[in-house]
């Protein structure tokens, strides 16, 4: 590997860090026992016995310091020299180094990510895991079918890399996130399979990716983000079902998440997104404003909000119009509340269906019919 004038090489810096790791000693501090407080005794009218000498008091054992296990100063060098000379005979200069356990094997591999130059300009993105036994493991992902774009890992060069249990498996994932083109995100996740790492999930999305636990159950989820025109990203969320990651509820959200918004009414669908999406962000004058003043009189706006001050969270998806007659629509939409009930997150996924009304100002809500489709809950919840 080629270096500049004056910079430590790789081997340097990581045998320097290890070292200093390895070789600081750890002393359990030992604290002796507290004593008890001696209540003088009560006064007597009868002779005083003689005194009797106070015993000698028990010095406080002190231990001995505890080293922590070192790595030998040669197996550090040789770790670290074997990595060198495997990059350096690839031609490799990487982006970014992680030495973890990614097989589950209780010794650490080298994982790495680096970039080649490609053709047009457009670059690739690129890792690989090397044993403890020299065996060097290309992360690959799959390839597109002929006539959709293939970026790969990703275009550019980054160094996001991720190694953890991420979905409570007992097994230990790579994740490698990647971006391409303008604000497309992609994310690739592999597993050890016993013999070879295999891709077990990945993801692209044009408006990125977000990762989650809301549930809190220790395994995440993944909510791929669309584009949907006037500040909307639609996204999938995919959930860990034991085997694989599947699709398991859309819905809509802000392509920015900075506040204020501004709630988009130019077409029906719109302006049902916006008025569940204002209750989301708690802005709840916000949504009394998208409904249409006939509904807004027929009841007092204390008494509107009032219905709301359990809630904790909403979410809107399969948003669809029906029909529309003259300056009327029927939009259809599947919500999904989560109320504060006494201490117990309860989640509530609702079958709506509302009429708007096209006004000067856009499309309002006028009224709505529900349909309860399932009611439970949430043990465990991450805002």
């Amino acid at each position: 590997m080629r270096y500049p004038a004056n910079t430590p090489t790789l081997s340097a810096l990581l045998l320097v860090v290890l070292l200093l790791t390895a070789c600081v000693p750890v002393l359990t501090p030992t604290f002796p026992p507290t004593p008890l407080p001696t209540l003088a005794p009560s006064p007597t009218f009868t002779p005083s016995p003689s005194p009797t000498p106070s015993p000698s008091p028990t010095p406080t054992p002190t231990s001995t310091p505890t080293l922590v296990p070192t790595l030998d100063p040669a197996t550090v060098a040789s770790i670290v020299g074997t990595m060198d000379a495997h990059l350096t005979q690839a031609g490799i200069e990487p982006l970014c180094l992680r030495w973890e356990d990614t097989d589950d094997d209780g010794k650490a591999e080298w994982v790495g990510l680096y970039h080649r130059a490609g053709e047009g300009g457009q670059g690739e993105l690129r890792a690989f895991i090397l044993d403890d036994d020299e065996t060097w493991h290309e992360l690959r992902p799959l390839k597109k079918e002929p006539g959709k774009k293939d970026f790969g890992l990703g275009q550019y060069p980054t160094c996001e890399l991720e190694v953890r249990d991420v979905n409570a498996d007992g097994r230990t994932e790579v994740l490698i996130w990647g971006h391409a083109e303008t604000s497309t995100t992609l994310l690739h996740i592999f597993v050890w399979q016993g013999d070879s790492y295999t891709l077990l999930a990945s993801f692209e999305g044009d408006a990125g990716i977000r990762q989650e636990n809301r549930d809190g159950d220790l395994a995440d989820e993944f909510a791929v983000r669309y584009d949907a025109g006037s500040g909307l990203v639609w996204e999938a969320v995919h959930t860990w079902d034991g085997h694989n990651y599947g699709w398991t509820w859309e819905r809509y959200d802000w392509f920015y998440l900075s506040r204020p918004h501004a709630y988009p009414t130019d077409t029906p669908e719109h302006a049902v997104i916006s008025f569940y999406l204002a209750l989301d962000d708690r802005d709840i004058p916000g949504a009394y404003g998208l409904l249409t003043q006939a509904a807004r009189m027929a009841q007092d706006y204390q008494a509107w909000a009032a219905g709301f001050a359990t809630t904790v969270s909403v979410e809107v998806g399969s948003v669809h119009e029906l029909a529309r007659q003259g300056g009327v629509a029927t939009v259809a939409a599947q919500v999904r509340a989560l109320d504060n009930v006494d201490g117990r997150i309860i989640a509530t996924l609702w079958d709506v269906e509302w009429q708007l009304h096209e006004t000067e100002l856009g499309w309002r809500l006028n009224s709505a019919t529900t349909s309860l489709l399932e009611r439970w809950e949430l043990k465990y919840y991450l805002k």
